[in-house]
């Protein structure tokens, strides 16, 4: 497991004539669970600044996931299927629609 500390600095992102936004970018671990996103500055002469936010982090539900149609990979598993099914109907339309040959026979009546 990694540390549970992770210093990352502050780079300013967008600037102001009265203010200058900071942000920075981190990549959480593989790691379910509640993690605190804390910024402790303290600047000298100046106020402190103490901000905390705490984020679950949790695995995607069932119904999170992105449809089958919209992950390529899985075209050719839907094709698969609906040609499948084409050849399932063909082949019960050509069943019905063919009958036995009925063959006539000669009836021969003894005198």
């Amino acid at each position: 497991m990694l540390s549970p500390f992770h210093r990352v600095a502050l780079a300013p992102t967008l600037q102001t004539p009265n203010a200058t936004v900071f942000a920075a970018s981190l990549r959480l671990p593989d790691q379910h669970g509640i993690f605190n996103f804390r910024v402790n500055y303290k600047r000298p002469f100046l106020t402190a600044v103490d901000e905390k936010h705490t984020v679950t982090v949790r695995h995607f539900a069932h119904d999170e996931w992105p449809r089958s149609y919209a992950i390529s990979g899985a075209w050719v598993w839907i094709a698969g299927i609906w040609t499948t099914v084409a050849g399932w109907l063909v082949f019960v339309a050509v069943w019905l629609w063919s009958a036995p040959v009925e063959e006539k026979r000669k009836i021969k009546k003894s005198q």
